[in-house]
């Protein structure tokens, strides 16, 4: 909990950090995220999902750059007959038959971005959000049930477009690619975490 105190402490720092003219302001979206899983994640959850909700707080630095706070909740699930193996007091077992494995995703990380275009007009933008995730996985078979909760570090680099379509209001949708740089599975070996994304929602202006 100390860590993502202080990312959310250097998060408010950036937000405040003062600008000139037009740096004073900042603005907010709200997105629906579909996350496609990747890389290692693919040997756990090999599924689609559909279930994700984020939330990015950007200040304008200048007319074409941002430095903000991004964070969201993403739930990757499948259910499969699949064998797999976890540790269990300290030895390995192997899981067959039908269960349920989840991967609660909740990313907390700083983010600087670039825009092209004009101001008032569509604009794509491409950026790089850094810091860390929540990361939860679990296993259920039955009433058993095996999880692995850890802070994990990361790096997700994004590009966009933002369309507006009335005054202080805009479409946003973006495609990111969450990449963990530690972390390990349910049997304690290293294994990162790793998934597309691709979001959509609203972005408000607050000057």
């Amino acid at each position: 909990m100390k860590i993502i105190r202080t990312i959310l402490f250097a998060g408010t720092a950036l937000l405040c950090v003062p600008g000139v003219s037009s740096a004073q302001r900042w603005f907010g979206a709200a997105t629906w995220n579909i996350s496609i899983p990747d890389g290692d994640t693919k040997k756990f959850v090999d599924e689609t999902s559909y279930r994700g909700f984020g939330m990015d707080f950007r200040k304008l630095i200048n007319d074409k750059t941002t430095i903000g706070l991004t964070t969201s909740w993403e739930v990757l699930h499948e259910r499969t007959t699949e064998s797999i193996e976890v540790e269990s007091d300290n030895a390995g077992i192997t899981i067959t038959g039908s269960q349920d494995r989840y991967i609660n995703s909740f990313p907390i990380m700083l983010g600087l971005h670039r825009y092209l275009g004009v101001e008032g007009g569509t604009r794509p933008y491409f950026g790089i959000n850094a810091g860390g995730f929540w990361l939860i996985q679990t296993l259920r078979v039955g009433l058993a049930e095996w999880e692995v909760d850890s802070w994990e570090w990361g790096v997700m680099p994004e590009a966009g477009l933002i369309i507006p379509f009335q005054s202080g209001a805009a479409l946003i949708a973006n495609a990111r690619y969450t990449l963990g740089l530690t972390g390990e599975n349910l049997r304690g070996d290293d294994s990162t975490l790793s998934y597309w994304g691709v979001r959509v929602g609203f972005a408000w202006e607050q000057y």
